[in-house]
């Protein structure tokens, strides 16, 4: 199964203390109604809150999220800031944040996780096309974060989808900050042929529900990451003022760090860039 933000978010929320679960009774797509919750509180207790779709049956608006702009407690009903692609129906399953970890400040938190966590393997196989006689071509701005480490180019692309093979004797060549680097073939790459080029950089940022944790990251790694993250920002919030969450925070950068040994990171070595004789030019 694929872990997405959804499933980061819930997890990061559950870890954090903020989860509160419950089943809907009903909703539109920009409210959802739990009566069970009626007269249990004030109009002001989930105001600025979170509201998580966790379970609809695995249809829509299952994993989706939003702020809560307004709450009306004789009602249980929750006014969403955002509409949800389908209304959430009786006995779907919903998780509640208050206003202490707004979902705003979470996912730029998640994003800053993600990235201290350091460069993944990525690649790129739309942003290069081969043309006839050209030799050089320019460097996307990911790409410059580190030299590209592989370049391949695609060979067929027909029902049994596209096949691609390594291209051994390029280079690599930098410039100044701002400006397009390039990569410089040293053979003739046939005409129109799309290249794919294998590089190291931060993680793509994700916002939308369904945006997929790159598979290289362990889900308990990346909780433990974004968990770090927002004690991080709550202890500076609060100026380090609560001994609780500051014990809390330091628990976390512990947690972190054997997350780090326990889950690491798989990044590629360096291959040669040149073809070697007697090897016969595959990577």
């Amino acid at each position: 199964m694929i872990y997405t933000l959804a499933g980061l978010l819930e997890d990061v929320y559950a870890e954090l203390g903020q989860l509160q679960v419950s089943t809907a009774t009903g909703g539109t797509t920009t409210s959802l109604i739990d009566t069970k919750m009626s007269g249990g509180g004030s109009d002001r207790d989930w105001e600025e809150g979170t509201l998580l779709i966790l379970d609809a049956d695995g249809g829509a608006p299952e994993g989706e999220f939003a702020a809560i702009a307004a709450y009306q407690d004789n009602t249980g009903t929750f006014t969403l800031a955002a509409a949800l692609s389908a209304a959430p129906e009786a006995e779907d399953c919903y998780g509640l944040v208050s206003a202490v970890y707004p979902v705003g400040v979470m996912l730029r938190l998640i994003n800053h996780g993600l990235r201290t966590l350091g460069d993944i393997p990525l690649t790129d196989d739309a942003a290069l096309t081969v043309f006839s006689g050209q030799s050089e071509y320019p460097v996307e701005a990911s790409w410059k974060r580190r030299p590209p480490y592989r370049v391949d180019i695609q060979v067929n692309d027909d029902e049994t989808g596209a096949r691609w093979e390594r291209i051994y004797d390029w280079e690599f060549i930098p410039t100044a900050p701002g400006e397009y680097g390039r990569i410089a073939f040293r053979q003739s790459l046939p005409d129109g042929r799309a290249l794919r080029v294998w590089y190291m950089g931060p993680h793509t940022a994700v916002k939308f529900y369904n945006d997929p944790i790159a598979e290289v990251i362990a889900p308990s790694l990346a909780v433990a990451a974004c968990v770090e993250q927002a004690l991080r920002w709550q202890n500076s919030r609060l100026s380090g003022g609560d001994s609780f969450l500051l014990q809390r925070w330091n628990d976390a950068k512990r947690t972190l760090e054997h997350a780090r040994l326990l889950h690491p990171i798989w990044r590629p070595k360096r291959g040669s860039q040149m073809r070697t004789a007697g090897i016969g030019g595959r990577g």
